[in-house]
């Protein structure tokens, strides 16, 4: 029983009372110690399948919305060695953000970071981990991305990252292809920005870092679209496309 004097309780003359509480507290803190290890555990998982290849060659469809440009849809050749080498061959013009690939989940986990557990969240479909990821290099460009994480395939299916230049960038991700999935990597990406906050490269027909007169000086959200295909892993690829 508990006695109120001058309002507090006391648990005097019962200690079945104070070992519950004991206990209570304990299986609380060992509950957010184990959220935190698995958070971590989990982002160990996902970085260990990434590293599942060490080269990988695709073709990629890139499509770009800007409400104020009418960009072409264009084609290009990607090349990936790692553990972080990457060359965008383009016959003509590939209009690719330049943070689309230093945002993704490989480059954001491959630095050292701290690991918070988000819980659950829906999305397409499924119930997904939530990891906040927290750089922790001084000079690390990203203040904090959120992965969306499924679980059962260790795949990455949503990234949301915001950097120190107060940009963010929402990247969508889906695996159709089965043996691309096997490294964790998609078969489709769909690129969110703000290109007020993020460059975008110069072209033969203007420079598209600053507003356009279209624009009216604000700030402009671009959608970037990326279909992945004729994947090819794990072979050797010459050193003069990374030049």
């Amino acid at each position: 029983m508990f006695y109120r004097n001058d309002d507090h309780f006391e648990t005097q003359g019962h200690p079945h009372v104070i070992r519950f509480l004991l206990v209570t507290t304990l299986l609380v803190t060992t509950s957010r110690i184990a959220l935190a290890t698995d958070a971590q555990e989990l982002l160990r998982n996902v970085t260990n399948k990434l590293q599942g290849v060490q080269t990988y060659v695709a073709d990629v469809r890139i499509k770009v919305d800007i409400a104020f440009l009418k960009a072409p849809e264009s084609k290009a050749t990607i090349y990936f060695k790692a553990p972080n080498r990457t060359a965008i061959d383009a016959p003509g013009f590939a209009m690719i953000p330049k943070q689309g690939a230093d945002l993704s989940a490989a480059n954001i986990l491959r630095r050292p970071h701290q690991a918070i557990d988000g819980g659950t969240a829906p999305f397409q479909g499924k119930t997904l981990r939530r990891v906040k990821v927290l750089p922790t290099e001084e000079n690390a460009d990203i203040v904090v991305a959120t992965l969306w994480i499924d679980e059962e395939q260790l795949i990455v299916r949503k990234v949301e990252t915001t950097t120190k230049q107060g940009g963010t960038v929402v990247a969508e991700l889906v695996y159709d292809n089965a043996q691309a999935r096997s490294f964790g990597l998609p078969s489709y990406a769909k690129l969110m920005l703000d290109i007020g906050s993020f460059e975008l490269p110069k072209t033969m027909t203007g420079d598209f870092d600053a507003p356009s007169k279209q624009s009216n000086g604000k700030s402009q959200k671009a959608i970037v679209e990326v279909w992945y295909s004729s994947y090819t892993f794990n072979k050797p690829i010459p050193e003069e496309k990374f030049k």
